[in-house]
């Protein structure tokens, strides 16, 4: 099912500041052959494979209907729409030719880079113009996607809790009928997985790993403090207790035998491999895990019907949720009649009726503030939602370490993870090394 737009989603001249630099994508001036004004979007081509850049393009023709006469959003096709080791390269060989496109998708991390050509709008201002429009978002909708000088990068896509999905299966296997709730608890869950063959958690040295490395963070008393704010401005994580307590028990579970025996490929898709395979426990995502993984063909029969979702386990009984904004809409504009386009496209895009649907069609959750009565008459898939209820219910929300962390974070922990984990440095060398090359490769 599809809404049918009523609203005209035109936006006038709020978009007149904050543009840090200019890009060449005003080929030929702002209007096409139909006295449109014409903007180019990077991520809105069709994609049988990923469903946001299938939902971006059906969202963009809705946008181009609904604005007929006076906006229209053109498609530019590339090989580096979707989410890639090659994206950020690809953009920034565009800013440096003053060529970005008009609109287009990034994720935080890349955000962070790109953002130091000076070749991104801030949306900033318009979002101060428009009081209505920026109360929409959701409490922390905006911390993935600013500057430290209070800029506003990019309008976000979406807003999810990032937990761990779990097989039901395997748990009532060795006698646990629900996901541990302490890390003791997870760990003698996870010896008795081993004993009986399973793999407990697939992990893959990089997002996964990272992600549950923000999980061991964060649910210490102390630790959402350094996800927020020490692991941007500290030179040195070593000395931070709780970082130091985290990264010593995931090193714990790699010596244990607790994950998979590829779990330092870098690649996602390894670590869901195992889990879809039925022979992992365990695997940390968010809730587009199910529609682009549990819900595919590479997923064992029956592993939908048998997998759930829960928080993180905490150190005592207080558990944990990672809550972010994982990609949001930018522009490399700075010609003004296209910065009205964008607005309008991008709020367009932030709407009620555009965010449900985008749910529907993903699994993400919105961003923006949705009546109780609106998603549930919309009938999201339910195991996607199902962590949005445990938001209010956790002791602990946090970021994402990649959310506030360097931009190199990435890479530095890919290429030290896997010495750390051998032996072959310690941990306040690994913590260390960890924030310096992680500050060099922003």
């Amino acid at each position: 099912m599809r809404f049918t737009k009523t609203v005209v989603a035109a936006t006038t001249a709020v978009l007149i500041a904050g543009v840090l630099g200019a890009c060449g994508t005003s080929e030929g001036g702002s209007t096409n052959a139909a006295g449109e004004i014409e903007i180019t979007c990077a991520t809105c081509q069709k994609s049988a494979t990923d469903p946001f850049l299938q939902f971006n393009f059906e969202a963009a023709q809705r946008f181009n209907e609904a604005s007929k006469g006076k906006y229209h959003v053109k498609t530019l096709q590339n090989a580096n729409a979707g989410s890639g080791d090659a994206r950020l390269q690809y953009y920034q060989r565009l800013a440096l030719a003053n060529d970005l496109p008009d609109v287009f998708q990034l994720n935080s991390a890349e955000i962070k880079s790109l953002s130091g050509t000076g070749k991104l709008h801030d949306f900033a201002p318009d979002l101060k113009a428009d009081a209505k429009w920026a109360a929409s978002f959701q409490p922390r909708a905006f911390d993935a996607l600013s500057g430290r000088d209070g800029q506003r990068w990019a309008i976000p896509q979406q807003q999810d809790p990032i937990g761990i999905f779990y097989n039901r299966k395997l748990l009532t296997s060795v006698g646990y009928d629900s996901f541990p709730t302490t890390w003791d608890d997870f760990e003698a869950m996870a010896a008795k997985l081993k004993g009986a063959g399973a793999t407990p958690i697939a992990l893959d040295g990089d997002w996964a790993t990272l992600l549950m490395w923000s999980n061991l963070i964060g649910t210490q008393p102390a630790g959402s403090a350094f996800l927020t704010s020490e692991i941007a401005t500290s030179k040195d994580w070593s000395t931070n207790q709780a970082a130091v307590k985290a990264t010593e028990r995931l090193r714990g579970w790699q010596a244990k035998g607790f994950v998979n025996a590829d779990s330092f490929s870098g690649d996602f898709q390894n670590a869901a491999s195992k889990y879809l395979a039925g022979k992992a426990a365990a695997v940390p995502n968010g809730p587009w895990f199910v529609k682009t993984n549990l819900k595919s063909a590479n997923a064992a029969p029956g592993l939908y019907d048998d997998t759930d979702a829960a928080p993180s386990p905490g150190w005592d009984s207080g558990q944990g949720l990672i809550v972010v904004s994982g990609a949001g809409w930018v522009s490399g504009t700075s010609d003004q009649a296209k910065l009205e386009a964008v607005g309008a496209f991008v709020r367009f895009m932030s709407s009620t009726d555009e965010v449900v649907e985008q749910a529907k069609a993903t699994g993400s959750n919105p961003p923006v503030k949705v009546p109780a009565a609106t998603v549930d008459a919309a009938g999201l898939e339910p195991l996607s939602s199902r962590l949005v209820t445990q938001i209010p219910r956790v002791a602990q929300t946090f970021p994402h370490a990649r959310v506030h962390g360097p931009g190199g974070i990435d890479a530095a922990w890919k290429n030290l993870w896997p010495a750390y984990v051998k032996g072959e440095i310690d941990t306040q060398a690994f913590l260390s090394r960890l924030a310096t090359e992680s500050a060099s490769g922003s």
